[in-house]
């Protein structure tokens, strides 16, 4: 026997007597249908090791995309020259000879296969299956960051021998990890893919024969699937605060201690250094939160505004057993926040007074839809109908559920999409609130958890649903801060808004109908109350025969009528389709918008009747008084799932006819198609969110802090504070403490076209490839547009591979984050990013020494909610649309300088900053730095002269 390591300790593994072929194809794209095979690899192996390998190129019989030729370095004539497929079946047949097939997304390889003629009928062994399962927290289940992950040797990702023997190698380090489980799970999760078509088995069946025998080892101490009375003890919470009556202020003198040269952050941080930027910060939150009142600061890059305004609200938290709410925007913040900043701060609070340090609670509290719900996961798992993809979330969450505290979807990684739709059916997002109390819920102890903390971390989103609600998500808080407030008014425009489509009438009614729906639960529970049984049967005949009739109107409805009323049809001249129309007074005054009134009253009648009819299921699944009392908790939680899809069908009906017959002045409507679909979407969102935020967030709150790095237009805080309804407010503007005018230098060129000429993509990509060659890739190069991005990628890509420097276009390369984990990666690289990288991301050091921003980030002048909040302003273009632009371009500079030790080049391309007079107005609103227009030299030079320029 030899021994492997897993989660749970080394483990003996008896010598398999099996083997196994490693398989991984290369193709021309992503569809068996239409694409072809190129490259096969695959690798015999046993327990003991490799015992034969096989390789061969395919001619596909076409040419190769360029992406593959890139992604694999395959070349064209390598193929040219290959055998086709049928000429290397038998060997690749007589290879496999029978044994069972690894293969990482096996479905994707048996597919080619099946489609070139080739079967076969060996069970298939998903290694992406296989780490789903026994790595739940994985950041991707790629091969190639799994392999990365397990320390799994592939110095050529994407050629299909490496890949074979890298699946080879990650199915033995994981395969024992999983033959280590908890037998009686690894029976649930066999039942789970019997039950829905999932092809597990195979895989546990490789498991057992790695695994020593299982009675031995686990007969008598199996724990159950999930043990729900020890999950609830494990979610119990501390008690609530309970707050003083009398406030003890923050001292501000030793807050500015805390933070200067020898004070408690210099003792309990490691290479803390006194900002007095930092400093003058904390000394006005203390005074905030001590007085009242509100605060808005703008704090440059390298202030350190997170210990700014954490400290002094931690002391009056503590102090006071008071609340503090603190949010944010991004996903990064929070959990620099909740891993790095609270924890120091709670580490320099314990030097401050070891008595508040050891009091101080802090936590993050998120939406409904980020925590499991496990009486909702339950009833998946018992049910009769689950998709492979539900099966596979199902299991995965069987296991978390065993080490989890907070049932929060961001510690495992879901997967793919359709994985994220299988996780809407067992979060608590669609769950009303338990009925039975003694059951373990996540969600309940979160918020219990945020009772009994001082500082809660909330994101803006949940921050904005909870005003739109009035709803008791987040405690009650004494004060609030604002981090990343630039984002606060989109935000709050788009959840303080909705949107209506059929999509949302099918989610509701596939909860109702379906083989283990809510309709047969209903018919089942009331089946022993002869009187009940009877009115139940026609209500439910009723929803059934509503719901087809439902979607036929209101298809209709989206698809027929909204575009008769609205610019969303076709007409003459017209090359596409308009994706988004607004629905003004001159549109509701057409007659095309009498046949969408009738159109709706339809509706409305079919939608009224479905809802009296779900309100006389519910009472009649409700447990009475002298119901049965084992039942009573089931009845009470189908009641309330019932109630969920009800309340869900009237919110539908009411905004639907919102937007058709009662508009309110106070909203914007609109309609959008999204991009290659038929479907209509209908949009609202509030005309103004300033009134709404000053009554329904800031109005019942003894403190309000507002802060960010960039919240002043042209120096002046009139545009945000206006927005937002923070107009009477204590106004800070900090300046960074580097010193960018030695950091950084802007390239402003004045001989390039402007972006509305037709010379300016091509102009563009020079200036991009020029400035990327010079400082050997470590650029990045910000967008407007996607098809800009797109068309620089192409342009630009030639010449970056020859010089060695990879070009990693956003959505064509990767997504976001993958594509920035590679820049890190590898800095000799040319990153082309649109919005998501604007704002959020950190390439610290030397891997960012070149920003390019192609063109000032204007909104889409098209865009209904910018077109009807233009409306409101006598000179919309500079009162409105340069102010938001300047705080964007602000953003997007703010990527290149990032700590002290930072150097790099920002270029803006469009020549309007020093052309326009507005334009003047961007450069005016950065750090003083030094500005040039190049003087006639080419861009390579200045990029390179001040690289080499001495510190």
């Amino acid at each position: 026997m030899t021994a492997a390591a897993s989660r749970y300790g080394a483990i003996a593994i008896n010598p398999a007597p099996r083997e196994w072929v490693a398989l991984d194809l290369e193709t021309t794209g992503l569809s068996s249908q239409t694409d072809r095979i190129i490259e096969i690899g695959a690798v015999r192996f046993g327990a003991r090791g490799v015992l034969d390998e096989y390789s061969t190129l395919v001619n596909p019989r076409r040419r190769l995309p360029d992406f593959i030729r890139r992604l694999t370095g395959i070349k064209q004539a390598e193929v040219d020259a290959a055998p086709d497929f049928e000429d290397v079946a038998d060997d690749l047949a007589g290879f496999i000879d029978g044994a069972p097939v690894v293969a990482h997304n096996a479905p994707f390889d048996i597919g080619f296969l099946r489609a070139a003629g080739f079967r076969i009928d060996a069970p298939a062994l998903d290694t992406q299956d296989l780490a789903y399962l026994a790595r739940p927290s994985a950041l991707s289940y790629s091969l190639e960051s799994l392999t990365r992950a397990e320390s799994v040797a592939n110095p050529r990702p994407h050629r299909a021998l490496d890949d074979a023997r890298a699946s080879k190698d990650l199915f033995l380090a994981l395969i024992a990890d999983l033959a280590n489980l908890n037998p009686i799970a690894l029976d649930e999760i066999r039942r789970l893919g019997g039950r829905s078509g999932w092809n597990i088995g195979a895989l546990l069946d490789a498991a057992e024969e790695f695994a020593p025998p299982r009675a031995a080892l686990y007969a008598a101490a199996a724990p159950p699937v999930v043990d729900s009375r020890a999950l609830a003890a494990r979610l119990a919470q501390p008690r609530p605060l309970r707050a003083s009556e009398d406030d003890a202020p923050v001292d501000a003198d030793v807050v500015a201690r805390a933070f200067s040269a020898g004070g408690a952050f210099s003792q309990t941080v490691p290479a803390f250094e006194e900002r007095p930027q930092q400093i003058d910060m904390a000394k006005a939150v203390a005074e905030t939160v001590n007085a009242g009142g509100r605060l808005i600061v703008e704090a440059g890059t390298g202030v350190g505004k997170s210990l700014a305004y954490l400290l002094p609200a931690a002391i009056y938290a503590a102090a006071n057993d008071k609340r503090v709410v603190v949010s944010t925007n991004t996903i990064n913040l929070q959990e620099q926040l909740i891993g790095k900043d609270l924890p120091a701060l709670k580490r320099a609070l314990t030097e401050i007074s070891p008595e508040l340090g050891e009091k101080l609670r802090f936590c993050q509290l998120k939406g409904r839809a980020n925590y499991l719900c496990y009486k909702r996961w339950r009833r998946a798992r018992e049910s009769a109908d689950l998709e492979p993809d539900q099966a596979r979330v199902v299991a995965k969450t069987m296991l978390w559920m065993a080490d989890t505290e907070t049932g929060d979807r961001s510690e495992i990684n879901l997967g793919s999409p359709p994985r994220f739709a299988a996780w809407n059916r067992i979060s608590a997002q669609r769950a009303r609130d338990c009925p039975d109390l003694r059951g373990p819920c996540f969600l309940r102890a979160a918020r219990d958890k945020a009772q009994a903390s001082h500082i809660v971390v909330v994101n803006h989103a949940l921050l904005m649903s909870q005003a739109a609600a009035e709803g008791s998500a987040i405690p009650d808080a004494d004060a609030l801060i604002i981090d990343e407030a630039h984002n606060l008014e989109s935000v709050a425009t788009d959840q303080l808004g909705w949107r209506v489509g059929v999509d949302d009438l099918d989610e509701a009614m596939s909860e109702l109908i379906g083989e283990r729906g809510l309709l047969i639960q209903a018919a089942a529970e009331v089946s022993a109350d002869a009187a009940k049984t009877e009115s139940a049967g026609k209500d439910i005949a009723a929803i059934r025969d509503a719901a087809p009739n439902l979607r036929d109107e209101m298809a209709n409805l989206l698809g027929t009528l909204i575009p008769d009323a609205l610019p969303l049809r076709r007409r003459r001249g017209q090359a596409a389709f308009p994706t988004a129309a607004r629905a003004t007074a001159k549109e509701r005054a057409a007659p095309a918008w009498e046949d969408l009134e009738t159109g709706w009253l339809n509706f409305d009648i079919l939608m009224a009747d479905a809802v009296r009819s779900l309100d006389s299921l519910i009472d009649a699944v409700e447990p009475g008084e002298d119901g049965d009392p084992d039942a009573a908790p089931r009845a009470a939680a189908l009641a309330s799932d019932l109630a969920a899809v009800r309340d869900a069908l009237e919110t539908m009906r009411a905004r639907a006819g919102e937007f058709v017959s009662d508009p309110s002045d106070a909203s914007i409507y609109w309609a959008t198609r999204p991009p290659n679909s038929s479907d209509v979407l209908l949009n609202a969102a509030p005309l103004h969110v300033g009134e709404l935020l000053r009554e329904s967030l800031y109005a019942d709150k003894k403190a309000v802090i507002m802060t960010s790095a960039t919240l002043a237009a042209a120096g002046s805080f009139d545009h945000v504070a206006g927005r937002l309804g923070f107009a009477d407010s204590r106004q800070m503007a900090l300046g960074s403490p580097f010193d960018f005018y030695e950091a950084a230098l802007i390239y402003a060129p004045t001989h390039i076209p402007e972006p509305n000429s037709p010379e300016f993509a091509a102009a563009a990509a020079e200036i991009i490839a020029d400035a990327a060659i010079a400082a050997g890739g470590r650029c990045m190069a910000l967008f407007t547009s996607h098809a800009a991005l797109r068309a620089a990628a192409d342009a630009i890509r030639p010449r970056m591979s020859e010089r060695g420097i990879e070009t990693l276009a956003q959505g064509v390369d990767g997504p976001p984050r993958q594509i920035a984990e590679r820049f890190v990666r590898r800095p000799e690289s040319v990153l082309l990013g649109a919005s998501s990288f604007w704002e959020g991301v950190d390439f610290a050091g030397d891997s960012l020494t070149v920003l390019i921003v192609t063109r000032l980030p204007f909104d889409v002048p098209s865009d209904p909610v910018f077109q009807a909040r233009s409306e409101l302003y006598q000179n919309p273009f500079m009162e409105y649309a340069v102010p938001q632009a300047i705080i964007r371009f602000k953003q997007g500079f703010g990527r290149l300088i990032r700590t002290g030790r930072d150097r790099g080049v920002a270029i803006t391309l469009d020549s309007r900053v020093v052309t326009r007079r507005y334009g003047r107005m961007f450069i005016a609103s950065l750090p003083k730095t030094r500005v040039t227009n190049g003087k006639g030299y080419p861009v390579s030079d200045i990029v390179t002269k001040w690289m080499e320029r001495p510190e």
